[in-house]
């Protein structure tokens, strides 16, 4: 097959792909990365023109293809769709609680999900609140205690659904009891997630996802908060306080990364310049592949 029917042949087919899984939800991650890696066309291009009279120019067009349609319905998608974090219709399918009882001191959150939207921020009397929405939001809600700790767990319900029957969604919405020590851990698929923990002490968050739009906003309620991150396609905002000091180490591929009021250290690590002074510390650890990177101070 000549190399041109590959080229236009996988880009017809990645593109009608990404625009069908979008309409689906299957892909809800952002396509901010596109700004980025659009270089790229000159690298596949001298590819091309390299190994013109060889067997790896068909691979390399089909490649070419695929990334083409990437590049172009991640213009598009950014040019005519946003991210919605609002509820306007309030309507919701499911409901979770757990009490808070002082005696606990500690709380291990964990979320296991696939594609969805994921927000937390807001506070409650009891140890935590969920409610979900979507025909896909049906989550197995399990807590236990040992002594002083807490242990919460959302695990997304497996059940049948009809691909072409229509959308289906998962939105799943967390509050949190503002008393205990945190240690938060989110395993999630395609998705995009607004997680606003000002005003809880995060000792630990991991986050865990494929292609994702995700924005953290942390606080200054802990001593130490370290931040894990390993994901795949991403655009990643984190909005630390700029009276704790902060350090950040990162493993990223094809990645645009701002870091403002940063001192770099070579191959990926920054710090701020209050950061062995201050007592109260962030770190940051992010490993990811084709990734924007946003880490702003307040």
């Amino acid at each position: 097959m000549k190399s041109g029917q590959l080229f236009w042949g996988f880009f017809l087919l990645a593109l009608g792909a990404l625009f069908l899984l979008t309409k689906y939800d299957v892909i809800l991650g952002s396509f901010d990365f596109v700004y980025d890696i659009w270089p790229m066309i000159f690298v596949f291009w001298g590819a091309l023109v390299i190994f013109k009279d060889t067997l790896v120019r068909p691979v390399i067009s089909a490649l070419f293809g695929i990334f083409l349609a990437m590049l172009l319905f991640g213009f598009l998608y950014n040019g005519f769709c946003s991210f919605d974090f609002s509820d306007k219709d309030g309507v919701y399918t499911e409901f979770y609680n757990e009490d808070y009882e002082p005696a606990i001191k500690n709380a291990d959150l964990e979320i296991n999900s696939g594609a969805g939207t994921f927000i937390i921020g807001e506070t409650t009397d009891k140890l935590v609140e969920g409610k979900t929405k979507g025909n896909l939001a049906e989550y197995d809600f399990e807590t236990w205690k040992e002594d002083d700790n807490a242990n919460i767990r959302f695990n997304l319900h497996k059940k049948n659904f009809n691909f072409f029957g229509g959308k289906f969604r998962n939105y799943l919405k967390v509050n949190l009891n503002e008393n205990p020590i945190w240690d938060i851990r989110l395993n999630y698929g395609a998705s995009k997630a607004n997680l606003d923990l000002t005003k809880f002490k995060i000792r630990n968050l991991e986050l865990h996802s494929g292609a994702t739009s995700t924005y953290v906003k942390l606080g200054d309620k802990s001593d130490l908060t370290n931040v894990n991150v390993e994901m795949g396609a991403a655009n990643i905002t984190i909005d630390v306080p700029a009276n704790v000091g902060c350090e950040i180490q990162t493993d990223m591929a094809l990645s645009s990364k701002n870091v403002r009021g940063f001192n770099s250290q070579g191959k990926g690590h920054y710090i701020t310049e209050n950061f062995s002074s201050n007592g109260k510390r962030i770190i940051i650890d992010v490993s990811a592949g084709v990734s924007s990177l946003t880490v702003n101070r307040y």
